[in-house]
Parts: structure tokens; sequence; C-alpha cells
């Protein structure tokens, strides 16, 4: 399908689901030291580019992929700290494992959130992931994700210096931090029954209801079409 320019998809204000696929299947952040210098570019990048008006919420580091959710301020700086953040780290790796060639296997996605409830599920879906793989029965023993952080409030070391945000829906967990962390474990547990270890597919149009998503899907289908209706011998697309 068509690589759509992320201004249709992506407005100020607005949350998304953030997702890097390394090349391959590759396993590019296997090792300890390979999460660590992507956390440390990511830290630099986000001050350098001016992408803390970008807030982080959550995040989670797999072996081959990493899932972070932000809320948008500016789309250039996010793109420029994006561009940089996955360069340097592709520079690193290379250099590591003496190897050339592309690290990721595309550019990163970035899926529009709907609202609160869906940022919720999408937070809920990150932190299974460790579950989901098989490297772990309980969230809280994977270290490389910020379940422990909403669920009990404690910090991994390579969090220092990395401002995360808690989104609204968890404010409103409750009054009180204590109320807030046993809420989320509460509704996270209830998550994993509901949903068990199913694999979501999210679409390319955002993560919302049905019908917020159709509306997205028919309107950047419009904008495609009437951009390629400008060029001669336009390609032939197809739509998913």
């Amino acid at each position: 399908m068509p690589r759509y320019p992320r201004s249709w998809t992506l407005q100020p204000g607005s949350s998304f689901h953030k997702t890097w696929k390394a090349h391959n299947s590759e396993w590019n952040l296997k090792t300890s030291l390979e999460k660590q210098s992507y956390l440390h570019f990511l830290k630099q990048e986000h001050e350098k580019n001016e992408a803390a008006k970008n807030v982080l919420h959550a995040l989670c580091l797999m072996s081959n992929h990493s899932h972070e959710v932000y809320t948008l301020d500016d789309l250039e700086s996010f793109s420029n700290f994006m561009r940089q953040h996955h360069g340097r780290y592709g520079m690193f790796f290379n250099r590591l494992h003496k190897r050339r060639g592309k690290v990721a296997l595309d550019r990163p996605h970035t899926n529009a959130i709907e609202n609160q409830h869906h940022h919720m599920m999408v937070t809920f879906y990150i932190h299974a992931n460790p579950i989901r793989a098989g490297i772990c029965k309980d969230a809280k023993d994977y270290v490389w994700s910020t379940h422990m952080l909403y669920a009990y409030g404690k910090k991994s070391s390579w969090m220092k210096g990395l401002i995360i945000h808690f989104p609204q829906w968890y404010l409103d967990l409750g009054s009180t931090w204590r109320q807030r962390r046993a809420k989320y474990r509460k509704c996270f547990d209830q998550y994993l029954l509901d949903f068990g270890l199913r694999k979501q597919k999210f679409s390319c149009y955002g993560v919302g209801s049905y019908h917020w998503v159709r509306d997205r899907k028919k309107n950047i289908r419009e904008m495609w079409m009437k951009k390629i209706s400008n060029v001669a011998d336009p390609p032939s697309v197809s739509f998913s």
C-alpha cells in the first residue's frame, strides 16, 4: 500500500502508538547493551531536537522491535527526532556487529489513537508483550518496559534522565498514586483475562472504534486519490 505523509495521519494533540521493527525480523535489540544504547540515543535525541514537547507515555523494548506511546506536539521536531534516533542506533548496531546494510525494516509506524480508552488498551497491549512472547509469566518481571512504573511506581535504571508522562486515563484511575497503581493492576489483569495472549493487528489508519478507523481510512484514501490525480500516469495502488 502507498506510504502516506504523517501529516495526513497525525495532528498536534493526537496520541499515537509507534513501532520500530527489525529488518528481516533480525534480533537488533537482543542484548542489554543494545537496549541500553537504543534508550541512550533516544534520550539524547529527545533533548537535542526539543522533542520533549512530544511526550512519551509508555515503552516496551523487545528483541526485534520496540513499542512507544507518545502524544504529538510538533510533527517536524518529532520526525527529526525519529530520523536521528534510529539513524544513530543503526550505525551503532552495524559497528557493534561489523555488518553493513539495513537495521530497520522500514520507517517507524505511527498509528494515531482515537481516545483515552484506546490509549489505555494500547498501553496494556505493549506491556503484555513479554508475556505474549513467552519471556516471562508476569509483566512485572520484565525490566525493559514501563509496566512496573504504572503498576508499582518503580523506575528501572534505564529510566534515569527520561521523562515519562502518565496519560489522562491513568490519572483518572484514582485520586492518589496508590489508588491509581492498584486500579491499574486490576485493569491490566482483566485485560489479560479478556484478551489472553492473542496478538492484535492494528490498522495503519489508527487505533480506535470501527467507525472512527473507517472514516479515517476514507479521508486518507480521498487525499491520496486527489494527490495522484495530479500526476501523469499515476501508479496502480490497492487499499487494504
